[in-house]
């Protein structure tokens, strides 16, 4: 059954309004979907928005929770977000487009377009940067990345003396591991064959022809209108101001923002062929470059591919304050758009979700559950368990009336108190059930992911 007839609705369910106008059989869908963005709002702490469409139609659009909580400003329809990985997907199209042009061909070595690059990397070809193949580590490989330097403003030349400071992984070619720093050397090579900076080439070959007004590069000092502030989700359930971190590192790699309605202009290029050739984009998008003796990369130019029904080119995104994902489903020509304004938010897993709802695959809504409103004697439960292999210790604590549990150097979680000696996790799916002899706790069990471990509690 084609996709746009399941999507179809009238009703407006748990308060969040849909766009749909005819009734069908199948209008639960979108109920589905209205039912899924409260749930993962309620229970993973999900703020943002969820767009899904089939060519220019949206079918569905909706956000959820705030753009700015020191504000008490509610997030609406057309709020930027920074997209972080995303931003690979038009880097890779931009070294099509530069081939294209003959500029260079992607079989090239890397060094030829950057005369500042170590000797030391001259294998590495800019085919290899593509596809996480060069061998050079992501972001951490850089010695005090998160604590010192993802923090500077630092020019082209500097970014590349850090580099230069690297030893590779592994031989070019040989194996994948994903790589920002990559990226950034692929809108370098760009920036030195077109004369002019990333930001230009990205508005002249790709923004100003998709009329995607409301998307460019991040500068730390420049005012975005409408950006939505990034949170940080924690451990404990809460939300924090998102880290301090400076996009000049992460030039061609994650230094983009854009809105809902932009990313599905863009989408849509590539079911209309609007800026490649045919066989040009065909390259990009179902081009998968293997490393050698390898059939486990997926990669292509700047975006994931998936060949398995239903087949898809998608990308997700992460930095702080923000999680990101967009797919799009080139025989349906579907698009599923994700943005949050939260960190560490488990965004694979959502847009997997969502997309068992909308291609009819099994599918379990998260269970938003209730929290026992009976007094509870917390401090009962406190106290260290021990696995019945000897091999995990959980800790059972206290805090400002709250219970939290934490596996060995794991960050604690907050549980919450069901009834009859339950507890569950919100943001971790988790429950606890406490066993008790004489009125005293003598173990707990805990049931994740249909797996159950049995604890004692440690006598002292």
């Amino acid at each position: 059954m084609n996709i746009i007839i399941r999507l179809i609705v009238t009703a407006l369910l748990f308060g969040i309004s849909t766009i749909a106008n005819s009734q069908t059989k199948d209008s639960f869908e979108i109920g589905k979907l209205d039912s899924y963005l409260k749930a993962i709002h309620q229970k993973k702490g999900f703020n943002g928005e969820i767009l899904i469409a089939e060519d220019k139609e949206i079918l569905f659009q909706e956000t959820i929770g705030m753009a700015s909580y020191e504000n008490n400003l509610e997030l609406k329809k057309g709020a930027k977000y920074r997209i972080a990985s995303i931003t690979k997907t038009f880097t890779g199209t931009l070294i099509a487009i530069a081939q294209k042009e003959g500029k260079f061909n992607i079989q090239d070595k890397a060094i030829d377009y950057l005369s500042g690059l170590s000797p030391k990397f001259k294998q590495i070809s800019i085919e290899q940067l593509l596809s996480h193949t060069s061998g050079l580590p992501h972001n951490e490989g850089i010695n005090d990345y998160w604590l010192i330097k993802s923090k500077l403003q630092m020019t082209t030349e500097q970014v590349v003396k850090e580099i230069n400071s690297l030893d590779l992984l592994f031989k070019p070619g040989s194996e994948m591991r994903y790589s920002s720093l990559g990226y950034y050397l692929l809108a370098s090579i760009l920036e030195n064959v077109y004369k002019i900076d990333f930001e230009s080439i990205l508005k002249d070959q790709i923004l100003t022809k998709l009329n995607m007004s409301e998307t460019g590069t991040v500068n730390n000092l420049k005012i975005i209108p409408q950006m939505a502030s990034g949170y940080h989700l924690v451990t404990d359930d809460s939300l924090v101001v998102a880290p301090y971190r400076n996009y000049s590192m992460l030039k061609g790699a994650g230094d983009m923002y854009s809105t809902s309605t932009d990313l599905l202009k863009w989408n849509n290029s590539f079911f209309s062929n609007s800026l490649l050739n045919e066989k040009a984009e065909e390259t990009v998008i179902t081009q998968k470059i293997e490393p050698a003796g390898s059939s486990a990369n997926d990669y292509s130019y700047g975006w994931n591919v998936d060949f398995e029904k239903p087949h898809k080119q998608y990308h997700g995104g992460g930095t702080w304050g923000y999680s990101t994902y967009t797919a799009a489903y080139p025989k349906s020509n579907i698009s599923i758009i994700i943005l949050s304004n939260v960190s560490t938010l488990p965004i694979s897993d959502i847009a997997k979700d969502v997309e068992s709802i909308i291609f009819g695959k099994p599918f379990q809504m998260p269970v938003v559950e209730g929290v026992s409103k009976e007094s509870v004697n917390l401090d009962r439960y406190r106290g260290t368990f021990i696995s019945d292999s000897n091999k995990m210790a959980l800790s059972v604590s206290t805090f400002k009336n709250s219970l939290y549990a934490q596996l060995g150097r794991n960050p604690p979680f907050e549980i919450y108190p069901r009834g009859d000696h339950q507890f569950f996790g919100k943001k971790i799916e988790i429950e606890f059930t406490f066993e008790i002899n004489n009125d005293l706790i003598i173990g707990l069990s805990a049931e994740r992911m249909g797996q159950l471990f049995h604890f004692k509690k440690e006598i002292k």
